[in-house]
Protein backbone atom coordinates (compact mmCIF):
# COMPACT_ATOMS: atom_id res chain seq x y z
CA UNK A 1 0.00 0.00 0.00
CA UNK A 2 2.89 2.26 0.96
CA UNK A 3 4.40 1.53 -2.37
CA UNK A 4 1.58 2.51 -4.38
CA UNK A 5 1.08 5.57 -2.49
CA UNK A 6 4.52 6.97 -3.63
CA UNK A 7 4.01 6.12 -6.83
CA UNK A 8 0.68 7.45 -7.24
CA UNK A 9 2.29 11.06 -5.71
CA UNK A 10 5.56 10.19 -8.80
CA UNK A 11 3.03 9.99 -11.02
CA UNK A 12 0.67 13.37 -9.72
CA UNK A 13 4.47 15.56 -9.22
CA UNK A 14 5.13 14.39 -13.21
CA UNK A 15 1.73 15.24 -14.51
CA UNK A 16 1.70 18.80 -13.14
CA UNK A 17 5.16 19.49 -13.40
CA UNK A 18 4.23 18.60 -17.26
CA UNK A 19 1.35 21.02 -17.55
CA UNK A 20 2.42 24.17 -15.90
CA UNK A 21 4.47 27.00 -17.95
CA UNK A 22 7.84 28.56 -17.29
CA UNK A 23 6.30 31.73 -16.40
CA UNK A 24 2.73 30.81 -14.67
CA UNK A 25 1.82 31.69 -11.37
CA UNK A 26 0.23 28.82 -9.97
CA UNK A 27 0.12 26.01 -7.68
CA UNK A 28 2.39 23.09 -8.35
CA UNK A 29 5.55 21.47 -7.29
CA UNK A 30 8.67 22.31 -7.94
CA UNK A 31 12.48 20.42 -8.24
CA UNK A 32 14.97 22.02 -7.55
CA UNK A 33 18.75 21.92 -6.66
CA UNK A 34 20.63 22.29 -2.81
CA UNK A 35 23.89 21.59 -1.61
CA UNK A 36 23.67 19.46 1.11
CA UNK A 37 25.85 16.80 3.47
CA UNK A 38 27.69 14.60 1.26
CA UNK A 39 27.46 12.19 4.06
CA UNK A 40 23.53 12.05 3.43
CA UNK A 41 23.95 11.02 -0.06
CA UNK A 42 25.34 7.35 -1.03
CA UNK A 43 25.70 8.13 -4.08
CA UNK A 44 28.30 10.91 -3.31
CA UNK A 45 31.90 10.86 -3.63
CA UNK A 46 32.43 14.67 -3.59
CA UNK A 47 35.71 15.04 -1.38
CA UNK A 48 34.44 18.01 -0.38
CA UNK A 49 31.76 16.80 1.55
CA UNK A 50 29.43 18.37 -0.06
CA UNK A 51 26.72 16.89 -2.12
CA UNK A 52 23.68 18.63 -4.93
CA UNK A 53 20.60 17.55 -3.97
CA UNK A 54 17.58 17.54 -6.18
CA UNK A 55 14.64 18.76 -3.87
CA UNK A 56 11.03 19.14 -4.37
CA UNK A 57 8.56 21.83 -2.69
CA UNK A 58 4.97 22.66 -3.42
CA UNK A 59 4.83 26.24 -4.36
CA UNK A 60 2.19 28.84 -5.59
CA UNK A 61 4.54 31.51 -6.53
CA UNK A 62 5.92 31.91 -10.58
CA UNK A 63 8.06 29.18 -10.97
CA UNK A 64 11.11 30.87 -12.17
CA UNK A 65 11.42 33.21 -8.84
CA UNK A 66 10.81 30.12 -7.03
CA UNK A 67 13.41 28.23 -8.94
CA UNK A 68 16.05 30.36 -7.66
CA UNK A 69 15.02 31.48 -4.56
CA UNK A 70 14.00 28.53 -2.45
CA UNK A 71 17.50 27.53 -2.66
CA UNK A 72 18.07 29.50 0.68
CA UNK A 73 14.89 27.94 2.64
CA UNK A 74 15.00 25.40 5.23
CA UNK A 75 14.69 21.76 3.71
CA UNK A 76 13.33 19.43 6.71
CA UNK A 77 14.28 15.78 6.34
CA UNK A 78 11.74 13.57 7.37
CA UNK A 79 12.38 9.77 9.28
CA UNK A 80 10.75 6.90 10.07
CA UNK A 81 8.41 7.48 13.63
CA UNK A 82 10.12 4.33 15.12
CA UNK A 83 13.65 4.64 13.78
CA UNK A 84 15.34 5.49 16.73
CA UNK A 85 18.60 5.62 15.68
CA UNK A 86 17.42 8.79 13.57
CA UNK A 87 15.40 10.33 16.08
CA UNK A 88 18.23 13.51 15.85
CA UNK A 89 17.21 13.78 12.19
CA UNK A 90 13.86 14.30 12.45
CA UNK A 91 12.90 17.65 11.77
CA UNK A 92 16.16 18.38 10.72
CA UNK A 93 17.35 21.03 7.97
CA UNK A 94 19.39 19.27 5.58
CA UNK A 95 19.96 22.38 2.81
CA UNK A 96 23.71 23.67 3.60
CA UNK A 97 22.35 26.84 1.49
CA UNK A 98 20.29 28.25 4.48
CA UNK A 99 22.37 30.46 5.85
CA UNK A 100 21.67 33.77 8.03
CA UNK A 101 22.07 36.51 5.28
CA UNK A 102 22.76 34.44 1.90
CA UNK A 103 20.25 35.78 -0.33
CA UNK A 104 19.78 34.65 -4.34
CA UNK A 105 17.19 35.99 -6.60
CA UNK A 106 15.42 36.51 -9.74
CA UNK A 107 15.62 39.97 -10.36
CA UNK A 108 14.09 42.02 -14.08
CA UNK A 109 12.70 38.68 -15.05
CA UNK A 110 11.68 38.47 -18.73
CA UNK A 111 13.88 41.83 -19.88
CA UNK A 112 16.99 42.19 -21.19
CA UNK A 113 18.47 43.41 -17.98
CA UNK A 114 17.19 39.96 -15.97
CA UNK A 115 19.68 38.49 -13.97
CA UNK A 116 19.98 35.77 -10.69
CA UNK A 117 22.44 37.56 -8.42
CA UNK A 118 23.78 35.37 -5.32
CA UNK A 119 24.78 38.09 -2.77
CA UNK A 120 26.75 36.90 0.05
CA UNK A 121 27.71 40.65 1.49
CA UNK A 122 26.13 39.85 4.83
CA UNK A 123 26.76 35.93 5.64
CA UNK A 124 26.48 35.57 9.37
CA UNK A 125 27.26 32.06 10.16
CA UNK A 126 28.98 29.50 12.71
CA UNK A 127 31.42 28.31 10.15
CA UNK A 128 34.71 29.00 9.83
CA UNK A 129 35.79 31.14 6.35
CA UNK A 130 37.02 28.26 4.74
CA UNK A 131 34.06 26.09 5.17
CA UNK A 132 31.95 29.14 4.17
CA UNK A 133 33.48 29.66 1.24
CA UNK A 134 33.38 25.95 0.21
CA UNK A 135 29.13 25.92 0.88
CA UNK A 136 28.85 29.14 -1.38
CA UNK A 137 30.66 27.44 -4.05
CA UNK A 138 28.61 24.72 -3.94
CA UNK A 139 25.31 27.02 -3.51
CA UNK A 140 26.89 28.98 -6.68
CA UNK A 141 27.09 25.19 -8.59
CA UNK A 142 23.20 24.84 -7.69
CA UNK A 143 21.95 28.12 -8.75
CA UNK A 144 23.41 27.74 -12.23
CA UNK A 145 21.98 24.32 -12.06
CA UNK A 146 18.74 25.93 -11.71
CA UNK A 147 18.71 28.22 -14.08
CA UNK A 148 19.69 25.67 -16.74
CA UNK A 149 16.64 23.35 -15.22
CA UNK A 150 14.41 25.87 -15.24
CA UNK A 151 15.46 27.48 -18.32
CA UNK A 152 16.29 30.90 -16.93
CA UNK A 153 18.39 32.63 -19.69
CA UNK A 154 19.26 35.55 -17.41
CA UNK A 155 22.86 36.73 -16.31
CA UNK A 156 24.49 35.56 -13.66
CA UNK A 157 25.75 38.09 -11.06
CA UNK A 158 27.61 37.23 -7.62
CA UNK A 159 28.03 40.12 -4.80
CA UNK A 160 30.68 39.12 -2.19
CA UNK A 161 32.47 41.03 0.80
CA UNK A 162 35.09 39.15 3.45
CA UNK A 163 33.85 36.93 5.54
CA UNK A 164 33.13 38.32 8.57
CA UNK A 165 33.61 36.13 12.70
CA UNK A 166 30.59 34.33 14.10
CA UNK A 167 28.92 37.10 15.55
CA UNK A 168 29.06 35.01 19.09
CA UNK A 169 32.82 33.89 18.83
CA UNK A 170 35.18 36.53 20.46
CA UNK A 171 38.52 37.04 19.47
CA UNK A 172 41.38 35.84 20.56
CA UNK A 173 44.82 38.24 21.84
CA UNK A 174 48.04 38.05 19.89
CA UNK A 175 50.48 37.13 22.48
CA UNK A 176 52.81 40.39 22.55
CA UNK A 177 53.99 40.90 26.24
CA UNK A 178 56.56 37.84 26.12
CA UNK A 179 57.96 39.26 23.16
CA UNK A 180 57.91 42.84 25.06
CA UNK A 181 58.90 41.47 28.63
CA UNK A 182 62.35 40.62 26.71
CA UNK A 183 62.67 43.86 24.84
CA UNK A 184 62.34 45.97 28.07
CA UNK A 185 63.85 43.53 30.54
CA UNK A 186 66.33 46.12 32.28
CA UNK A 187 63.33 48.07 33.26
CA UNK A 188 61.28 44.75 34.93
CA UNK A 189 60.02 45.66 38.75
CA UNK A 190 61.73 42.45 39.93
CA UNK A 191 58.43 40.98 40.99
CA UNK A 192 57.54 37.74 39.58
CA UNK A 193 53.84 37.57 38.83
CA UNK A 194 53.71 41.89 37.96
CA UNK A 195 57.45 42.58 36.09
CA UNK A 196 55.55 44.66 33.85
CA UNK A 197 51.94 46.25 33.58
CA UNK A 198 50.48 45.90 29.96
CA UNK A 199 47.90 46.23 27.19
CA UNK A 200 46.56 43.32 25.60
CA UNK A 201 46.25 43.47 21.66
CA UNK A 202 43.17 41.48 19.38
CA UNK A 203 43.80 41.30 16.07
CA UNK A 204 40.67 41.46 13.97
CA UNK A 205 41.46 41.53 9.98
CA UNK A 206 43.31 42.96 7.40
CA UNK A 207 42.17 43.77 3.60
CA UNK A 208 44.69 42.79 0.12
CA UNK A 209 45.26 46.95 -0.18
CA UNK A 210 46.82 47.13 2.71
CA UNK A 211 44.43 47.89 5.87
CA UNK A 212 44.13 46.03 9.42
CA UNK A 213 42.01 46.17 12.05
CA UNK A 214 42.56 45.38 15.59
CA UNK A 215 41.60 46.28 19.46
CA UNK A 216 43.78 47.05 22.15
CA UNK A 217 42.43 46.61 26.00
CA UNK A 218 44.08 49.11 27.94
CA UNK A 219 45.74 48.62 31.35
CA UNK A 220 43.98 51.04 33.86
CA UNK A 221 45.18 50.46 36.88
CA UNK A 222 45.12 51.91 39.27
CA UNK A 223 41.81 53.39 37.92
CA UNK A 224 38.59 50.98 38.18
CA UNK A 225 37.30 50.87 34.81
CA UNK A 226 37.02 48.87 31.83
CA UNK A 227 38.60 50.38 27.97
CA UNK A 228 39.22 48.87 25.07
CA UNK A 229 38.72 51.06 21.56
CA UNK A 230 39.15 49.03 18.17
CA UNK A 231 40.78 50.55 14.78
CA UNK A 232 40.79 50.03 11.77
CA UNK A 233 44.09 51.46 10.09
CA UNK A 234 45.39 52.14 6.82
CA UNK A 235 49.24 50.86 6.37
CA UNK A 236 50.20 52.75 3.68
CA UNK A 237 49.01 56.46 5.42
CA UNK A 238 48.85 54.97 8.83
CA UNK A 239 45.99 56.95 9.41
CA UNK A 240 43.36 55.81 11.68
CA UNK A 241 40.07 55.32 8.85
CA UNK A 242 37.53 54.40 11.97
CA UNK A 243 38.08 53.70 15.77
CA UNK A 244 35.37 53.46 18.33
CA UNK A 245 35.90 52.87 21.92
CA UNK A 246 34.05 50.58 25.24
CA UNK A 247 34.27 52.41 28.19
CA UNK A 248 32.78 51.24 31.41
CA UNK A 249 33.87 52.95 34.90
CA UNK A 250 31.23 51.32 37.02
CA UNK A 251 30.56 47.50 38.35
CA UNK A 252 33.58 46.03 36.51
CA UNK A 253 33.53 43.22 38.44
CA UNK A 254 31.90 40.98 35.92
CA UNK A 255 32.97 43.46 32.79
CA UNK A 256 35.78 41.31 30.19
CA UNK A 257 36.72 41.33 26.83
CA UNK A 258 33.26 38.99 26.05
CA UNK A 259 31.57 41.51 27.23
CA UNK A 260 32.68 44.20 24.75
CA UNK A 261 32.57 42.18 21.96
CA UNK A 262 28.95 41.13 22.85
CA UNK A 263 27.88 44.46 22.64
CA UNK A 264 30.05 46.14 19.85
CA UNK A 265 30.41 43.22 17.37
CA UNK A 266 27.68 43.75 15.36
CA UNK A 267 29.38 47.32 14.89
CA UNK A 268 32.78 46.19 14.31
CA UNK A 269 32.07 43.58 11.37
CA UNK A 270 30.05 46.13 9.73
CA UNK A 271 32.75 48.39 9.80
CA UNK A 272 35.28 45.54 8.78
CA UNK A 273 32.65 44.78 5.65
CA UNK A 274 32.53 48.54 5.04
CA UNK A 275 36.03 48.73 4.46
CA UNK A 276 36.63 45.71 2.68
CA UNK A 277 38.23 43.71 5.39
CA UNK A 278 38.84 39.35 6.00
CA UNK A 279 38.16 38.84 9.43
CA UNK A 280 40.98 37.16 10.99
CA UNK A 281 42.32 36.72 15.04
CA UNK A 282 45.35 34.42 13.53
CA UNK A 283 47.34 37.24 12.45
CA UNK A 284 50.68 36.03 13.74
CA UNK A 285 53.85 38.20 14.91
CA UNK A 286 57.28 37.32 13.94
CA UNK A 287 60.23 38.25 15.01
CA UNK A 288 62.34 41.63 14.51
CA UNK A 289 64.21 40.14 11.38
CA UNK A 290 62.17 38.97 8.25
CA UNK A 291 63.10 37.62 4.94
CA UNK A 292 61.51 38.81 1.62
CA UNK A 293 62.42 37.92 -1.86
CA UNK A 294 65.83 36.58 -0.88
CA UNK A 295 66.48 39.81 1.13
CA UNK A 296 66.89 40.10 4.54
CA UNK A 297 65.55 42.95 6.24
CA UNK A 298 65.85 44.04 10.02
CA UNK A 299 63.91 46.26 12.57
CA UNK A 300 65.54 49.27 14.36
CA UNK A 301 64.59 51.91 16.38
CA UNK A 302 67.03 55.46 17.55
CA UNK A 303 65.79 57.62 20.48
CA UNK A 304 67.24 60.88 21.84
CA UNK A 305 66.93 61.20 25.73
CA UNK A 306 67.28 63.72 28.32
CA UNK A 307 67.69 63.21 32.21
CA UNK A 308 64.95 64.88 34.42
CA UNK A 309 66.54 65.13 37.65
CA UNK A 310 63.06 65.18 39.39
CA UNK A 311 62.34 62.09 38.78
CA UNK A 312 65.80 60.52 38.45
CA UNK A 313 65.06 58.91 35.03
CA UNK A 314 65.80 59.75 31.42
CA UNK A 315 62.92 59.72 29.08
CA UNK A 316 62.56 60.21 25.65
CA UNK A 317 62.07 63.19 23.45
CA UNK A 318 62.31 61.14 20.37
CA UNK A 319 61.90 58.08 18.62
CA UNK A 320 62.53 56.20 15.02
CA UNK A 321 61.25 53.34 13.88
CA UNK A 322 63.43 52.12 10.97
CA UNK A 323 63.83 49.11 8.35
CA UNK A 324 67.15 48.43 6.79
CA UNK A 325 67.33 45.95 3.57
CA UNK A 326 70.25 44.04 2.51
CA UNK A 327 70.62 44.96 -0.20
CA UNK A 328 68.26 48.08 -0.89
CA UNK A 329 69.62 50.32 1.95
CA UNK A 330 67.50 51.68 4.75
CA UNK A 331 64.00 53.95 5.38
CA UNK A 332 62.51 55.32 8.12
CA UNK A 333 58.46 53.89 9.25
CA UNK A 334 57.68 56.10 11.42
CA UNK A 335 59.07 59.03 14.06
CA UNK A 336 57.52 60.69 17.61
CA UNK A 337 58.34 63.60 19.46
CA UNK A 338 57.71 63.80 23.06
CA UNK A 339 57.65 66.71 25.62
CA UNK A 340 56.74 66.07 29.22
CA UNK A 341 55.40 62.57 28.66
CA UNK A 342 57.41 60.04 30.67
CA UNK A 343 58.06 57.47 28.06
CA UNK A 344 61.58 55.61 29.48
CA UNK A 345 61.84 53.13 25.93
CA UNK A 346 60.14 52.54 22.60
CA UNK A 347 61.13 49.49 20.50
CA UNK A 348 59.86 47.35 17.23
CA UNK A 349 59.16 43.96 18.52
CA UNK A 350 58.50 42.69 15.36
CA UNK A 351 55.94 42.40 12.36
CA UNK A 352 52.62 41.13 11.21
CA UNK A 353 51.79 40.10 7.65
CA UNK A 354 48.81 40.61 5.70
CA UNK A 355 47.10 37.27 5.05
CA UNK A 356 49.80 34.83 4.33
CA UNK A 357 53.27 35.10 5.29
CA UNK A 358 55.19 36.92 2.24
CA UNK A 359 52.90 39.77 1.40
CA UNK A 360 55.11 42.84 0.72
CA UNK A 361 52.40 45.20 3.10
CA UNK A 362 53.42 44.43 6.80
CA UNK A 363 52.23 45.51 9.95
CA UNK A 364 54.79 46.62 12.38
CA UNK A 365 54.44 46.38 15.97
CA UNK A 366 56.22 49.03 17.92
CA UNK A 367 56.18 48.85 21.87
CA UNK A 368 56.18 51.85 24.42
CA UNK A 369 57.10 51.35 27.84
CA UNK A 370 55.53 54.24 30.01
CA UNK A 371 56.77 54.58 33.93
CA UNK A 372 54.61 53.37 36.10
CA UNK A 373 51.88 55.82 38.05
CA UNK A 374 54.16 55.23 41.40
CA UNK A 375 57.45 53.93 39.48
CA UNK A 376 57.73 50.06 38.92
CA UNK A 377 56.13 48.20 37.34
CA UNK A 378 56.29 50.07 34.03
CA UNK A 379 53.24 50.06 31.45
CA UNK A 380 53.68 48.66 28.04
CA UNK A 381 51.62 49.99 25.60
CA UNK A 382 51.42 48.95 21.68
CA UNK A 383 50.97 51.20 18.25
CA UNK A 384 50.96 49.85 14.57
CA UNK A 385 53.40 51.09 11.70
CA UNK A 386 52.86 50.22 8.50
CA UNK A 387 55.73 48.92 6.26
CA UNK A 388 56.35 48.40 2.46
CA UNK A 389 58.85 45.60 1.69
CA UNK A 390 59.18 46.60 -1.75
CA UNK A 391 60.29 50.51 -2.02
CA UNK A 392 61.14 53.88 -0.09
CA UNK A 393 64.87 52.25 0.57
CA UNK A 394 67.90 54.70 0.27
Amino acid sequence: MQQKNKLYLKILILLTLMTQTASATMDYFLTYYIPIDSEMDINSKNKDGIALYKAIAYTYYSEPESAIGFITNKYIINTPHKAKELEHMRNHNINLAYIKGLNVELLDYGSKECRVVMDSSKVVTDDSPEALAKILKYVKKATKLNMKEHKIDCAFEEITMPLVVPPLTTPQSSVLENTAFRTFSKYSSGIKDAPFLYDTFYPLGYSDDGKIAYAIEYDTDPRDMVQIKTFIQDLVTDKILWQDEYRVEENITNIDFKSFWREKRQKILEQLNQHKLHYSNQLTLYGEKLYYKHDALFLSSKSQKSYQKDWGLEFLDSSTISLRSEKKGEKVLNRKYYKGEHVLAREPIGYIPLGERGSRRVAVVVATLHRGWEGPPHTISYDIVGANLDVGFK
